[in-house]
């Protein structure tokens, strides 16, 4: 039985994004018969061990690295910047953690899933004797000049973001010797991998693509959602309210919508900006009655949402993947999202329509030509959606793992 070492920062069994990629791949290879001993931080440890316990997975060993009670306690907070430099330190204090489980257990391969983050490397660049996996990765897309009005004042950050991109690609300590160790970088969009390609450290033939995005165990019964029309055409929205996921953008989009175009917005999620909605909602002339904000949700509660809805509205301005996006694509929804990043190849031209940002404005136009186009095509919606379902379950996080412990385990 080959053993493994997981570096999975975030890691949950019963959340989304991050944590569900840091719980999913430690589940999964320690289904695959691996000895997996996973490193993570304290914040969902003792979740991770309860459903580790419900599934029988003996083999399934979690590590939580600890840096301080007060550290821990004040920065580790996925809502605040605190974040990021919590997952620094935490990434010191990991690396003489690995070094140690190391020489105790003699793995056969270390992989870095959480944080996705190209430019942060990881702590596994301190093994020797060993096959290192870094990623799936994201982190080389970037902003586009065009959107700089939907960033306001956080557009300098963005600025600053692509500053110290480069200054990492090209001095920083963790990601050049984790180039410099890895046998092979797994990129989730085009942009990762060009990033990578230009580093001091690449290795000809090192670079593998692969999505970031798999349906969640949990959806993987769902079976096809034939919708009956309703005469209100419910367009889904989903995300953290930051400026980069772009719901200013599809608010604007919105208001281009003809007069008869019947639509209800749901809108699910919260964050820095949700003080802005209702600002957003008066500046661009919006019908309050059409549009309805949930806030979070139960993570249950939003498969009932997913059924609920015709469409799915996705687009971000900067993003890795689009976890939403496929677990919508789960429910039979058609996608409505940009041709950048990620969503380039999570989204098929057969399952969903892809805009190719041009103007700031003419983004948004072209956006809401395809909620109209959804809305009055019955017959591209119906097609659309089965296309969507049937491409969501090719992509489990079983099919993901398989390809990845194919190649290179």
């Amino acid at each position: 039985m080959k053993k493994v070492l997981l570096s999975a920062y975030a890691c949950s069994p019963y959340k989304g994004s991050e944590f569900c990629v840091g719980w999913s791949w430690a589940a999964g290879l320690a289904k695959k018969g691996f000895e997996v001993y996973c490193i993570t931080n304290i914040e969902d440890y003792e979740e991770c061990e309860e459903e580790k316990r419900k599934l029988n997975l003996i083999n399934l060993h979690f590590v939580p690295v600890r840096i301080s009670s007060f550290i821990d306690k004040h920065w580790l907070d996925n809502n605040k910047k605190s974040i990021y430099i919590h997952y620094f330190l935490w990434k010191l204090k990991a690396s003489r953690v690995v070094e140690k489980l190391h020489l105790q257990h003699n793995f056969d391969v270390a992989q870095h899933v959480s944080y996705g983050s190209f430019q942060q490397g990881s702590s596994l660049y301190r093994l020797t004797d060993c096959k290192v996996i870094f990623g799936p990765v994201g982190g080389g897309q970037m902003s586009l000049p065009i959107f700089k009005p939907y960033f306001g004042s956080s557009w300098k950050i963005e600025k600053i973001r692509k500053l110290v991109s480069n200054y990492l690609v090209n001095y920083g300590t963790a990601l050049n010797e984790t180039l410099k160790k890895a046998d092979v970088v797994l990129t989730v969009n085009r942009e990762t991998e060009d990033l990578l390609k230009t580093s001091k450290h690449y290795k000809e033939g090192s670079s593998f693509g692969i999505s970031d995005s798999a349906l969640p165990v949990q959806f993987e019964s769902n079976e096809f959602i034939d919708r009956i029309p309703k005469e209100e055409f419910r367009i889904l929205w989903v995300g953290r309210f930051l400026p980069r996921r772009g719901l200013e953008l599809s608010l604007k989009a919105i208001s281009f919508l003809p007069d008869d175009v019947s639509y209800k917005l749901i809108i699910i999620g919260d964050g820095e900006q949700g003080g802005n909605l209702s600002q957003w909602i008066e500046e661009y002339d919006l019908n309050t009655e059409k549009i309805e904000h949930l806030g979070w949700i139960p993570y249950e509660q939003m498969h009932e949402e997913y059924r609920k809805a015709d469409v799915m509205l996705f687009c971000p301005l900067r993003d890795t993947a689009g976890l939403q996006a496929t677990e919508a694509m789960g429910f039979s929804l058609p996608i409505i999202t940009m041709n950048i990043s990620g969503m380039r190849t999570i989204v098929s031209d057969a399952c969903g329509i892809k805009i190719t940002p041009s103007t700031t404005d003419g983004t948004a136009v072209d956006i809401a030509k395809a909620i109209e186009h959804m809305y009055y095509d019955l017959d591209y919606r119906k097609k659309a959606a089965r296309v969507a379902y049937e491409r969501a379950m090719k992509y489990t996080w079983d099919y993901k793992i398989n390809e990845v412990v194919s190649r290179f385990y």
